[in-house]
């Protein structure tokens, strides 16, 4: 069992808006429940994620499964000024900020490099000079100018992005659950995602589109942009949601636990080749990970049916 840090800033800024009304959930179940790691998907037929919700819908989703409502704030317009009320609502519980741009999060040693790249955090006090958040990246009770969090908070280079300034505020519990009825939410939920995403024809998902990067990566060229995003992100943070899925489903699904099991494993032998520069080597592994894929998709579907 792999216990350990992780991308999962969405996970770690609900799992503290929860904790702030007494409710303690992991991350790591909070992450499960988004089901934003589930399956795989092409970005502009070209870049490779293994994930096919976005983040802010993934939040909706678990909260839901949980048993519990929040209310989710955005603007159809950046030019109304959203802090006046947003400090209201911080005065009664903290709120889950998010997607905010990390290129404009100055407080972050690196910001300047992480242009585009998406985040979430925990605002939780406000006054007429900065807000002051716990940045799940490792950063809590740090100050940021309001002038710069708009900024950021705009998000306009997030491709996902709905709106501006989205926000949740006011969590509570609104129907109790069991771990049993969590778990069957959970499976009915994921089922959905694969069916849902399958109908919805988005371009190369699942295998199809593990093999099709698994030919760009042979084929060249392996450019700056194709380094950064499987050397930094994608197979190490894939690699950490399948074991946490490897988990979850390890007392229920038997099946479902030892493929998520298996893909941890081949996604942490693709990082260390990505690293390594071993382009045709993580080709042959990303083969291999796509039929762990379809299998996957091909077991939970049968569940229930």
């Amino acid at each position: 069992m792999y216990i350990g840090n992780g991308h999962y800033c969405y996970s770690n800024s609900t799992t503290m808006f929860l904790s702030s009304i007494g409710e303690n959930v992991s991350p790591q179940l909070v992450e499960v429940l988004t089901g934003v790691g589930l399956g795989a998907m092409l970005e502009n037929e070209k870049t490779l994620f293994f994930s096919m919700r976005d983040p802010d819908d993934g939040i909706n989703y678990a909260l839901n499964i949980l048993g519990f409502a929040a209310e989710e704030h955005q603007q159809a317009s950046y030019l109304d000024d959203p802090c006046t009320f947003l400090k209201k609502q911080m005065k009664q519980n903290p709120v889950i900020l998010g997607p905010l741009d990390m290129g404009e999060l100055t407080y972050h040693p690196n910001h300047k490099n992480l242009n585009g790249a998406d985040h979430y955090v925990l605002g939780y006090q406000m006054d007429n000079e900065n807000i002051y958040v716990h940045d799940p990246a490792g950063i809590p009770y740090v100050p940021l100018a309001l002038d710069q969090f708009r900024k950021a908070w705009m998000a306009e280079n997030i491709p996902y992005r709905k709106g501006y300034y989205k926000y949740w505020s006011s969590p509570k519990k609104v129907v109790p659950l069991d771990k049993n009825e969590v778990y069957e939410r959970a499976i009915n939920y994921f089922q959905r995602t694969y069916l849902e995403i399958e109908e919805a024809d988005i371009g190369l998902t699942g295998r199809e589109a593990i093999c099709y990067y698994a030919n760009q990566l042979q084929n060249g060229p392996i450019t700056a942009e194709i380094i950064g995003h499987t050397t930094f992100f994608l197979f190490q943070l894939g690699a950490r949601r399948a074991n946490d899925y490897a988990i979850f489903f390890k007392d229920r699904h038997t099946n479902l636990s030892t493929l998520k099991t298996n893909q941890a494993k081949v996604l942490g032998v693709c990082h260390s080749m990505s690293v390594n520069n071993d382009w045709l080597g993580l080709s042959k592994e990303l083969r291999k990970l796509a039929e762990i894929e379809e299998n996957f998709r091909l077991e939970l579907l049968k569940i229930g049916r």
